[in-house]
């Protein structure tokens, strides 16, 4: 691992973590990428077809390389790609309109995120990485993890084949699943 890569992570870590949320929800089709910064992970979703918008009150820019890739390929005439972009945290945002929340190394928005998608139940993958709890006991990366699966039951885990950070907390109930269960 060079210098950069250990600084910034695994580069591939979007894709990989994409390629997980399409398989893993494949009915997925309006993803919430929270604290989705840059919108390397949004990219990746919409290479696989989905529709993903970034929810980040922070100011920040598609990177170099995916901008030149998209004008290279409107010069070619191919598919234009629009990456929607809510200003806002997780909190202040309605996530109705979503099939899925998804967060990639969200730092202080993990838990957040976690308990909103509970809230709001539904499905949901998040890769956290730094410790940041709500309740501000200090835990170790492991007990951090533990954590969170903790606040409900049926919260899975998975590890991206990626270095550093790399064990996503999932949960998969669809929200036809929800309406089944009130159906019976």
């Amino acid at each position: 691992m060079d210098l950069a890569e250990e600084r910034m992570g695994d580069y591939s870590r979007f894709q990989h973590f994409a390629e997980f949320i399409g398989s893993t929800f494949p009915e997925a089709h309006r993803i919430a990428d929270v604290a989705g910064g840059q919108g390397e992970l949004v990219f990746w979703l919409y290479e696989l077809g989905k529709k993903a918008t970034i929810i980040d009150p922070r100011e920040t820019a598609l990177p170099r390389w995916i901008r030149k890739m998209l004008r290279k390929r409107a010069v070619r005439g191919e598919r234009l790609v629009h990456i929607d972009r809510l200003k806002r945290s997780v909190e202040e945002t309605d996530l109705s309109p979503f099939d899925l929340v998804v967060a990639m190394h969200p730092d202080k928005a993990t838990e957040p995120t976690l308990r909103k998608a509970l809230e709001c139940d539904l499905d949901f993958a998040i890769v956290p990485c730094c410790v940041y709890p709500m309740d501000g006991q200090r835990r170790s990366s492991e007990e951090w993890i533990s954590y969170l699966a903790s606040l409900s039951s049926g919260i899975k885990t998975t590890c991206l084949p990626i270095s550093g950070a790399n064990t996503v907390l999932w949960r998969k109930c669809g929200k036809s699943g929800r309406q089944e269960t009130r159906e019976k």
